[in-house]
């Protein structure tokens, strides 16, 4: 099957592109940056670009849209660059498919669609997820939406605060916790997205919402204190309770306008687990 991957060359997406090669589809991928792989076809481009896109998604049968503005701090120091990516790029995807006869789109949101506290980030996502429920109404253009957890593991940008506390603990240097550390995330192994990726393309899919997350949530000073213990890191976990995390504040409560979707896992990578891959990574064993 021919599939279009935006945003393929980036930290989750080169995960599901991966992923996709392995089960035998016909890969492009769309991005301002080469992919890491030599065995798909490459388009480079801006999710901006409508033109683009359009010329993108020519014969293509599925499109996995992961492609955002997603770097939260970049999101709120830039809020208009976030609603031209995050939103428009999104309207430029699905207005491309419709035009192509692409079978599906796969959008790629958050669970944090879910949060009881507004960012620019969220409200993008719940935004694009409108839209694609909108080009199905309108135009009957099939959709899949999947709300990702927290990804990561290999490859990720090193923003995240799972890669900040692994680097820290491996150079043996406190872990340093902004706010009280009560704050919560659903974090995911990048490889259980993917996977959950691959398993959307089947027709059961179609035209509904998914989680794809881990099977429950931690707080950001149990987090700490169990990468601590991973890496044998006796240095104490300090908090600088002057600068508080707002990074989406968190995903435990629901809005009373967004229903809550069922897991696409069945499975996953559980935390120690996916944390001693992603250093195993890092030390280069794997």
């Amino acid at each position: 099957m021919k599939v279009l991957v935006t945003g393929g060359s980036g930290f989750i997406g080169s995960h599901i592109v991966g992923k996709l090669v392995e089960k035998g589809h016909k890969v492009t991928v769309y991005d301002i940056k080469p992919p890491l792989r030599k065995d798909v076809r490459f388009i480079r481009g801006e999710i901006r670009d409508p033109r683009a896109v359009l010329r993108a998604a020519k014969g293509q049968k599925i499109i996995f849209h992961i492609a955002a503005f997603s770097n939260i701090d970049l999101v709120k120091d830039d809020p208009l660059i976030t609603i031209e990516c995050n939103i428009q790029g999104t309207a430029n995807v699905l207005e491309a498919a419709r035009r192509n006869g692409v079978q599906r789109v796969i959008f790629a949101s958050s669970v944090y669609v879910y949060g009881d506290r507004g960012h620019l980030y969220t409200t993008a996502k719940v935004a694009s997820e409108m839209l694609c429920k909108d080009y199905y109404t309108l135009y009957g253009l099939p959709y899949t939406i999947l709300r990702f957890g927290t990804a990561y593991g290999p490859r990720s940008r090193q923003a995240d605060v799972i890669s900040i506390f692994v680097r820290r603990a491996m150079a043996d240097q406190p872990l340093v916790i902004n706010g009280t550390g009560k704050q919560k995330r659903n974090f995911i192994y990048v490889e259980d997205i993917a996977k959950g990726c691959v398993k959307a393309l089947a027709s059961k899919y179609v035209n509904a919402v998914y989680d794809l997350k881990s099977r429950k949530s931690i707080s950001i000073v149990k987090l700490a204190v169990l990468i601590n213990k991973l890496y044998k890191n006796d240095k104490p976990i300090k908090f600088n309770r002057s600068r508080y995390d707002d990074h989406q504040g968190t995903a435990e409560k629901k809005s009373a306008t967004i229903l809550v979707a069922k897991n696409i896992l069945q499975r996953d990578t559980a935390l120690a687990e996916g944390i001693r891959k992603y250093m195993n990574w890092l030390q280069g064993k794997q």
